[in-house]
C-alpha cells in the first residue's frame, strides 16, 4: 500500500511485514527475521517445500497425527548454527480450519533430543508421547 503523501507499508494476509517478504523472501532472510509472525508470513509466502530446500532441513521422521487425523507430522533437523541453539523443527497441519477453508501448515522448534515426530508434537502441549498419541482431536 502506498499512499499519496509517500508513506507506504507491505502486509500481506493482514500481517504488516518487511518489502522483502513480498519481493524477495528466502530462507535466509527468514533466518535472521526476529519477529515469528513476519518468519511465518514469509515461509508462506515462499512455501513450505521451496522452504525446507532452501533452508537446508533434513527430514529425520515422519508419522500420521493421531490429533489430527489425515494429516502427517514431519520431523527435520536444520543444519547446525553457531548462533543458534541445537533444535529441530516439527512440520504440522493447523488443527482448525482456515476461514477459507484451508488449513495452513506450521513449523513449530523442538528439543533436539526429540526424534519422534508424534513425541515432538506431544512436546509442543506439554505432553508426553504417549498421552499425544491417544488424543482424539486437537484444535
Amino acid at each position: 500500500v502506498e499512499f499519496a503523501d509517500g508513506w507506504g507499508c507491505h502486509v500481506l494476509h493482514g500481517t504488516p511485514v518487511p518489502e522483502w517478504v513480498v519481493d524477495e523472501p528466502t530462507a535466509e532472510r527468514i533466518a535472521a527475521e526476529r519477529n515469528i509472525e513476519v518468519r511465518r508470513t514469509a515461509i508462506e509466502r515462499l512455501g513450505w517445500d521451496v522452504y525446507i530446500e532452501q533452508a537446508g532441513l533434513r527430514l529425520l521422521a515422519t508419522a500420521p497425527d493421531p490429533g489430527n487425523p489425515g494429516c502427517e507430522l514431519r520431523l527435520y533437523e536444520p543444519p547446525r548454527d553457531v548462533r543458534v541453539p541445537p533444535h529441530r523443527v516439527l512440520v504440522a497441519v493447523n488443527g482448525s480450519v482456515e476461514r477459507d477453508g484451508t488449513r495452513r501448515r506450521y513449523g513449530l522448534t523442538v528439543p533436539d533430543t526429540l526424534d519422534d515426530p508424534v513425541s515432538a508434537a506431544g512436546w509442543s502441549y506439554g505432553l508426553s508421547g504417549q498421552h499425544y498419541a491417544r488424543l482424539v482431536r486437537r484444535t
